[in-house]
This record gives structure tokens, C-alpha cells and sequence, in this order.
């Protein structure tokens, strides 16, 4: 019987992972009301389907099967991803997007030490398989464009908010200020009506 792959583990983990991302993916897609954000996310959705048969495939190719794993924090995931929050909080909840990340991510800010990256440190089992690493190879290309294109997504939903929040700071300025000019008028209406009042007669 030959010895269990090191890396069993993680390709079980990877199986399990990408098709609940699958699945929170494609639920986000269909309550959202933006049709351009929809279309990413349903690429992305795809293509974590697409590893997680990759994956247990290549489980099954070593002699062994998938192992469930806990689901309690995929299932509030998954409530999230439908409900009706916005977009912008479901980046913030469920990829743990912010603006500082994609400062850092422009290089605006300090650099993401790559120890950090999960996806960085596939590769220091050097007891992995050709074939094995080919299919973790490309895995990681298609995970970090994902990453890339659900940044952009987010970069312009926070660029949206705060050019939103200028305009109305903008208008509502303008706004308060006629009402406050309205105020006044009224103000100085009600001074002169009383002043006629006072006024004796004969004077």
C-alpha cells in the first residue's frame, strides 16, 4: 500500500471550498441588482466549480474520497449572500474587502507580506506529484484573476459611494442653505409684521 499523499489534505480542503464558493457565488449573483458585478460573479462561480471537480477528481485518482468538513460558518455565508444587504457589505463580510486592502493591492500603502497568502505557501511540499502541481498550478492563476476581478468590482462600487456622498454633500449644502435663506425671510416677515402692529396710530 503506498503512503498517503502529504497533500491529501489540502486537495480534500480545495474540493470542499471551491464548491461552496461555487454555491455562495452564484447565490450572490442572482440577488444582486447590478448586472455587471452578476457577470463576475457567475465567472468566478464557474470556475470554482470547475476546481472542485478538478479536485475531487484528482482525490479519487490518489485512492481516497472526500471528507465533509464543518459548515456551520459557510451556512451564515450563504444567509448573507441572499439576503438584502448591499453589495458593497457582502465584499466587506464575505472576502474581508476594504479600501486599505486595495490601497495595499495598488501598492499605496504597505505591501501584503506574501507568508500571509495562503496561495504562496501551496508549494513548499516538495513531495508533490507532477500531475498533482500542474492542476494546483493553474488553480492558483485562476483563484488570483478572481481576486483581481472581484477587487475591481469593489474599487468601483467604493469609488460609486463616494462620489455619491460628494454629490450630495454638494446639493445638500445648497439645499440647506436656500432653506436657511427661506427661514430668515420668514423671520424678518414676522419682525416687520409685529413692528406694523406696535406702530401707533397718528405717527
Amino acid at each position: 500500500m503506498s503512503k498517503k499523499p502529504s497533500y491529501l489534505g489540502l486537495l480534500n480542503a480545495i474540493a470542499i471550498g471551491e464548491e461552496r464558493g461555487y454555491r455562495l457565488f452564484t447565490t450572490w449573483a442572482e440577488t444582486t441588482t447590478n448586472p455587471d458585478l452578476a457577470r463576475v460573479l457567475n465567472r468566478v462561480a464557474l470556475r470554482e466549480r470547475e476546481h472542485a471537480a478538478a479536485f475531487a477528481k484528482r482525490v479519487n485518482e490518489l485512492g481516497y474520497s472526500l471528507k465533509p468538513a464543518p459548515a456551520e460558518e459557510f451556512e451564515s455565508a450563504m444567509a448573507l449572500a441572499e439576503s438584502a444587504r448591499s453589495d458593497r457589505k457582502k465584499f466587506e463580510s464575505l472576502l474581508k474587502f476594504s479600501d486599505e486592502t486595495s490601497a495595499n493591492k495598488r501598492g499605496k500603502g504597505k505591501k501584503k507580506h506574501k507568508d500571509k497568502d495562503p496561495l504562496s505557501r501551496i508549494f513548499r511540499d516538495h513531495s508533490i506529484d507532477i500531475q498533482t502541481g500542474e492542476l494546483l498550478g493553474r488553480f492558483i492563476a485562476e483563484e488570483r484573476d478572481s481576486e483581481r476581478l472581484l477587487r475591481a468590482c469593489y474599487e468601483r462600487l467604493c469609488e460609486e459611494a463616494k462620489a455619491e456622498q460628494e454629490d450630495w454633500k454638494h446639493n445638500g449644502e445648497s439645499k440647506l442653505s436656500l432653506q436657511d435663506l427661506g427661514m430668515r425671510l420668514d423671520r424678518l416677515s414676522e419682525t416687520l409684521e409685529q413692528l406694523k402692529s406696535l406702530k401707533k396710530p397718528g405717527i
